[in-house]
């Protein structure tokens, strides 16, 4: 299982459609801020989780889902991606 957080921005999505080339949908999730904004991936038979970086409990199962995990950073300023998931 891939599981691919930041799921919905521009490197996200092309990280998904590459691997929905070559591995079955159910065998990805994506972790997102906001799941009405994951809809299209859903309806494709992928995963869909909530998780914030800035909430580390949203993430609590999140990662344990797959065997590779995509962490994309969320380019908010002042929300450093190492500082998080220390608290994770």
């Amino acid at each position: 299982m891939f599981v691919i957080m930041g799921a919905t921005g521009r490197l996200g999505r092309f990280v998904i459609e590459g691997l929905l080339k070559k591995v079955p949908a159910n065998q990805i999730a994506v972790a997102v801020r906001n799941p009405d904004k994951a809809t299209e991936w859903a309806a494709r038979g992928v995963q869909v989780r909530q998780a914030d970086y800035s909430r580390p409990e949203e993430c609590d199962g999140v990662f344990s889902l797959g065997d590779t995990v995509l962490l994309i950073s969320s380019g908010e300023v002042g929300q450093p991606l190492a500082a998080t998931l220390q608290q994770a």
